[in-house]
Order: structure tokens, then C-alpha cells, then sequence
């Protein structure tokens, strides 16, 4: 009886030690999806935002790391409409706590969906999505991808659809028949400062398809896979010690 208990305590320690190399090898060398809360600190450029303590329960994603924004066309630089979204951004996010979906690729940010913190609820709803706010009001463009894999943003070709109609923002000078956008300065534009400030915006439905499978890049953390080694090891210890 003694050595079945043993022996059964021995394949959970085995099973726990797996289970964790296989998280890490997963977090290393593939794609995982997070889904965390923080508020902005800084909006360094007009491609980058940056977010305080990313991180997901015990595991940080970064902090201080510059992460895009999913799905935002990065205007040209030095350009009239980049200064202009440049201080949307700022007024739209800096210093707001923000709910957040993200995939690392291997560690590294493939984009991230920000979403307003709504009477700090931690909720992903479709009205709540600034990615898909910038578009639909006209203050950026839809870049055509969709890094994060989140659904709430595959109605981005919709929303850019809608705003060049109603020749809002940057598609004030739009022509739809030669598909371009006339030489202009862009008028200032005032971003709303929160969600609940303005009217309620036609959110397109989410798209139905599923985003397309990302690539993955190999990524090495020696320090996490050190410590995982290191806690086996010290269970077996443990273990023979007792036998």
C-alpha cells in the first residue's frame, strides 16, 4: 500500500512537471491569447501606445513595452493626419484604465485591442472598442489585419466604409469613385474623451470568420524554464529523500 502511494504521488509530481514545461514551451514558441486591465501611461508615437503592469495574473507581459494598436493603419510620418491622430490618441487614451486583448507571438505583440473601462467594468463589448471607435469616426484608417485575433474587430472594413460615406475625419475630402483622398490639411479634430461622452456610434457586427492562423516565431526564456527545472528538480529531491 505505502509503495502504490509513493507511486502515485510520484506520477502527480511527474504530471504537474509536464503540464508546466508544456505551458512554457507554449508561451516560448507560439501564439497565446491574454486578456488583461491597465490604464495608459504613454502614447509615445502614433503607432505605439504604452500600458502600466501587463500582465495576467502571476505571468507580466511587460511593462513600459510599446505595444501597437490592432488593426490601425500607421499614417505617413510627418504628415499633416499623423499629427492629427497623434494628439486623438493622446487625448482618447493617455492616462485611462483600459481593458485589453493581446496575443505574443512567441512573447513579442502581434497588436493589442484596447476597450474603455466603462465605470471600471471589465468587460470586451463591441461599443466599448477604440480600435474600432478610431475607424468609425474617421480619425484612422483600418490597416486590413487583424493581429490580436480578437472578433470585436472584424468589423473594422465596415466601420472605415461607413466613415468614408459620411466623409468623416480624414475621408472629408475622400472620392469614392477614384478611391482616393484629396490633397488637404485635415481639419482639427476633437476626440471624445470617454465613451459615455458621446452619441452612440453604428458598430458593425463582428465578423463571423475567424481570424487567419498566425505564424509563429521561436522565443527563448531561460530564466521561466530555469525556474521550472529548478522546481523539479527539488520535487524529485523531496521525493527520494522520503523513500
Amino acid at each position: 500500500m505505502k509503495v502504490k502511494r509513493i507511486l502515485h504521488k510520484a506520477r502527480v509530481h511527474g504530471l504537474i512537471l509536464f503540464v508546466a514545461l508544456m505551458g512554457i514551451c507554449r508561451i516560448t514558441h507560439g501564439d497565446v491569447e491574454w486578456s488583461y486591465s491597465g490604464v495608459v501611461t504613454n502614447v509615445p508615437d502614433s503607432t505605439y501606445v504604452i500600458i502600466d503592469e501587463r500582465h495576467t495574473g502571476l505571468l507580466a507581459l511587460g511593462r513600459g513595452t510599446p505595444v501597437p494598436l490592432d488593426g490601425i493603419a500607421v499614417p505617413e510620418k510627418g504628415s499633416p493626419e499623423e499629427k492629427v491622430f497623434l494628439d486623438i490618441l493622446k487625448k482618447t487614451l493617455l492616462g485611462k484604465q483600459v481593458n485589453v486583448k493581446e496575443i505574443t507571438d512567441g512573447g513579442t505583440s502581434r497588436g493589442v485591442s484596447v476597450y474603455y473601462a466603462i465605470e471600471g467594468k471589465r468587460r470586451f463589448a463591441p461599443e466599448d472598442n477604440v480600435n474600432l471607435m478610431l475607424v468609425r469616426e474617421g480619425f484612422a484608417r483600418y490597416s486590413g489585419e487583424r493581429g490580436s485575433g480578437d472578433r470585436n474587430l472584424g468589423g473594422m472594413a465596415e466601420a472605415q466604409r461607413l466613415a468614408q460615406e459620411e466623409k468623416k475625419g480624414i475621408w472629408a475630402h475622400y472620392k469614392p469613385e477614384t478611391n482616393t483622398v484629396q490633397e488637404a490639411t485635415p481639419e482639427p479634430i476633437q476626440p471624445p474623451v470617454t465613451i459615455e461622452q458621446t452619441q452612440s456610434v453604428n458598430v458593425p457586427a463582428p465578423d463571423p470568420q475567424p481570424p487567419p492562423e498566425p505564424q509563429t516565431t521561436p522565443w527563448k526564456l531561460p530564466l521561466l524554464i530555469g525556474l521550472i527545472a529548478t522546481a523539479g528538480a527539488i520535487t524529485a529531491w523531496r521525493y527520494f529523500r522520503k523513500k
